[in-house]
């Protein structure tokens, strides 16, 4: 049963629901004499993604180390023909380490402009700033990068905020916008480049050492200093060319949506498909396929036999997307 939150008719409701009554595993081969399942209204199959436009490096306003921008587009007679527009930005500043931490530590923030509040359904901001705060959370982001992020061990790290802004959700499926745009602003974030500041053997001052590279000073930092030197501070240092990318980017968790009509999941859903569905789950996910992050909406029950099955198929379709985002980063 739809949600009782809806800008569409029921008969808009049922129309759309057609074609979603079908997946990927129902459907007859090809060679089948079999009529084909129905496409939905914009002639995708159930779980076939729009084009997604992914861009990083757009901005650079209060000191960004990275940002990205996904729009989702509707095409029109597909629920409006509207679109869904996110933006991802991270900023960074060196904090003291907490007692017994690893290493430094991301904090997301969502919010979600007033143009994008007809179209959302009450419960997503919450749930999915939740899954957003668990999918970079120290527990998922991967050891290398959190490593990285030490600037002084045991003393300094650096923290990155990760600031999401649903501007429309008109084209539907924010959740999954929100969830890449985070991805990838900090997958292409560069940290500025550092030099240790210490005290050598004799005591004099120094400043990561006569004829050390920027590479070498931010080395030095978290090996704690050239030998002879203990390092007790530290400071940036310019001309960093952009500064150095987060190791392990390649491996930060992602996140989708499975969206459920007669309990048979469909992808990317626009806003009147997202109507039509009795519920969602949001599922968030390492590189491995392992669950890392789940959410329910809707006012729809999932059954428990389906819940395994239905994350499974999520993980498959996550590592794709996973492959195709990050063959899309590389070059960020």
């Amino acid at each position: 049963m739809a949600s009782t939150f809806s800008l569409f008719s029921p008969a808009e409701l049922s129309f759309a629901q057609v074609p979603l009554a079908h997946s990927a595993a129902t459907s007859p081969p090809s060679s089948s004499s079999a009529d084909p399942p129905p496409l939905r209204l914009d002639g995708r199959s159930p779980l076939q993604y729009r084009d997604i436009v992914l861009e990083t490096g757009f901005s650079h306003a209060q000191g960004a180390l990275g940002s990205a921008r996904v729009v989702l587009e509707d095409a029109a007679g597909a629920g409006g023909g509207g679109a869904t527009e996110v933006v991802a930005g991270v900023r960074g500043e060196v904090d003291d380490m907490a007692q017994g931490s690893a290493g430094g530590k991301v904090i997301v923030s969502l919010e979600c402009a007033p143009t994008a509040l007809p179209a959302l359904k009450p419960d997503l901001a919450q749930h999915l700033a939740t899954l957003l705060s668990t999918l970079f959370s120290p527990s998922a982001l991967p050891r290398p990068l959190l490593s990285q992020l030490v600037v002084l061990p045991g003393s300094k790290a650096w923290t990155l905020h990760l600031d999401v802004l649903v501007l429309s959700s008109a084209g539907g499926n924010a959740s999954d916008a929100a969830l890449l745009a985070a991805r990838a602003a900090l997958a292409s974030a560069r940290l500025p480049a550092t030099r240790s500041i210490g005290f050598d053997d004799a005591g004099d001052a120094t400043a990561g050492g006569e004829g050390m590279t920027v590479d070498e000073g931010f080395s030095g930092l978290v090996k704690g200093g050239k030998s002879g030197t203990k390092a007790v501070d530290f400071e940036l240092v310019d001309g960093g060319e952009g500064g150095v990318r987060l190791a392990g980017w390649e491996d930060l968790p992602v996140g989708l949506t499975l969206n459920l009509i007669n309990q048979l999941p469909h992808l990317d859903a626009t806003t009147l498909e997202e109507a039509a569905s009795s519920s969602q789950l949001l599922a968030g996910f390492t590189p491995s396929g392992a669950v890392c992050g789940l959410a329910q909406l809707g006012e729809g029950e999932v059954e428990f036999a389906r819940v395994m099955p239905l994350l499974s198929d999520a993980g498959k379709y996550a590592q794709d997307l996973l492959r195709t985002v990050n063959a899309k980063l590389r070059d960020a």
